[in-house]
């Protein structure tokens, strides 16, 4: 494993080539070269969060592209709200927050602008939440690199009110575009808050989801605390199922092997949330419970009952079980008495789901006091989360739902009544004004990158092993990503050094936009077929 050490070598070398193709004037090499360098930091963690000096190199290529006439004078019949992504995906969060802002803004015109789609196909619900099939825009459709793609970004947004930026942690194309004198102001949605991303100088205001990602976000990330705000992301939340909708209580449980008299504990994540990098595991600290309460039951939906999972349940008699993806957790929820954020990395849209629907909330805080941003918070709940910091007060904590059953209903209640309220349509159109009043408060300050501290702490360790784990780490997962964006001659040469690395394929040799084109192709032949 490489160490945060070695991996800041790696960048601030990437970083510095970046700076010397500026300053050569190779504007297109430098851009590639300075996304190759934000890609690997994102995915091998180098104890940074946000670097001052490639700032500054993108603050050169920005200034490099020429700004497009203004806008025609004349005052539009809405203010025009212009996206920035870079891929939709069918499910994701960052996808489901584009569509529900949209959706949840009736009084502004939006445009959605995609820097790299690549071969996904854009969902359905995105273009069925845009007003017209023409507010959808993919860079890569068009020829030319990424300082083409910028500056066609700056010629579309020309006449937007605001720009928000969904964009993936390493895509400097937004950041390219934005940030000059002129130009709308930039809204970054810190969507990551738990790694590192460029742009920082691009940025009139970072919307954060949450007071963690703020604080880091300031402390880490070289931003100044009056560009952040915190609010919460515009969601969706399926409202709690009536009684007649949802089995009977005693059937329902029947269907999942419970008794009517289990304490049943719930928790949903993606799999590899649960795996434990320190010495604690949800495993570990529940079986911990079961020893005071061996009628409870714990199960998860995410994991496949494999492994781990496949040895907590042998040793339980059952009593702790993951059940795999499910498409729908409605059932499962209605069955629960308690939900459990998965740790040691939390999933907080699953826990807003859950207390939706009337379930007392428990989030373990067992991190270090900095890890704050690996944990869930979110703005309304910290006086309804349960939140212990120690295995004796997780127990602690379960044992006081188990124990009273009016405890349990009546903080239910609470967090469901505010995750409504908080996420309700009116409460995010309030939200949304607050963004764009303080966009354009922001729009003339000029934004200069700022010192970003370089730490080895155990927040910087955690976030370590995690990217360790997903399997897209490594500079030639960082190489292979960018490859397509080469001249001819600097693509062949490094797909040549590169190509016994498990992440490197031929599509690797096409040119990006050829990639695109191909794949548009290919899903025409299949529908006409």
């Amino acid at each position: 494993m490489q160490t945060i050490s070695s991996n800041r070598e790696t960048f601030e070398g990437l970083v510095g080539t970046a700076g010397l193709l500026a300053a050569a004037g190779l504007w297109e090499r430098a851009a590639v070269q300075a996304q190759l360098a934000a890609r690997f930091a994102w995915t091998d963690h180098t104890g940074y969060f946000g670097h001052q000096g490639l700032e500054e190199v993108l603050g050169k290529l920005r200034s490099s592209i020429a700004q497009p006439p203004p806008a025609l004078p004349g005052k539009a019949a809405r203010r025009l709200v212009v996206h920035v992504a870079t891929q939709l995906y069918g499910t994701g969060g960052h996808t489901q927050s584009i569509a529900h802002w949209i959706r949840q803004d009736p009084d502004s015109r939006h445009q959605l602008v995609v820097t790299r789609q690549g071969s996904t196909e854009c969902p359905a619900k995105i273009a069925a939440c845009l007003a017209s099939r023409r507010d959808l825009l993919l860079l890569d459709r068009r020829p030319g690199g990424l300082i083409k793609r910028a500056a066609a970004l700056r010629r579309i947004i020309v006449a937007a009110d605001v720009v928000i930026v969904h964009a993936h942690p390493h895509d400097v194309v937004p950041s390219l575009a934005l940030g000059v004198p002129g130009a709308p102001p930039a809204v970054y949605v810190n969507h990551a808050d738990h790694v590192f991303w460029q742009g920082t100088s691009a940025a009139a205001i970072v919307l954060c989801l949450r007071a963690s990602g703020r604080d880091l976000t300031v402390h880490r990330r070289g931003v100044n605390a009056e560009r952040c705000l915190v609010a919460n992301r515009p969601l969706e939340l399926a409202p709690a199922p009536s009684a007649e909708e949802l089995p009977k209580p005693a059937a329902a449980r029947i269907s999942w092997g419970v008794a009517e008299k289990d304490f049943v504990v719930v928790s949903a994540a993606a799999g590899s949330k649960y795996d434990p990098v320190g010495p604690d595991s949800l495993i570990d600290l529940f079986r911990s419970f079961l020893l005071r309460r061996p009628t409870a039951r714990l199960l998860v939906a995410g994991p496949s009952p494999t492994g781990a999972w496949a040895d907590a349940a042998a040793a339980t008699g059952g009593r702790i079980r993951a059940v795999g993806r499910l498409a729908n957790i409605t059932t499962l929820l209605s069955i629960a008495d308690a939900y459990v954020d998965s740790f040691p990395f939390a999933s907080l849209t699953s826990m807003l789901e859950a207390g939706a629907h009337g379930l007392p909330l428990v989030t373990f805080r067992g991190h270090p006091a900095e890890c704050a941003v690996l944990g869930s918070d979110s703005p309304g709940l910290e006086d309804l989360l349960l939140a212990p910091s120690t295995p004796a007060g997780f127990v602690s904590a379960l044992t006081e739902l188990a124990d009273s059953g009016s405890t349990r209903t009546a903080r239910g209640a609470a967090t469901r009544k505010a995750i409504v309220e908080g996420h309700s349509p009116s409460a995010w159109r309030k939200t949304a004004e607050l963004v764009y009043t303080e966009a354009a408060l922001a729009r003339t300050a000029r934004v200069a990158p700022s010192p970003t501290p370089w730490g080895e702490g155990p927040l910087d360790r955690l976030v370590g092993l995690v990217q360790q784990e997903t399997g897209f780490a490594g500079l030639d997962a960082a190489w292979a990503d960018i490859m397509p964006f080469l001249g001819t001659s600097q693509r062949i040469k490094q797909w040549a050094a590169w190509r016994k690395s498990p992440h490197m394929g031929l599509s690797q040799l096409v040119p990006d936009p050829s990639r695109a084109w191909v794949s548009d192709a290919r899903r025409r032949l299949i529908q006409f077929s």
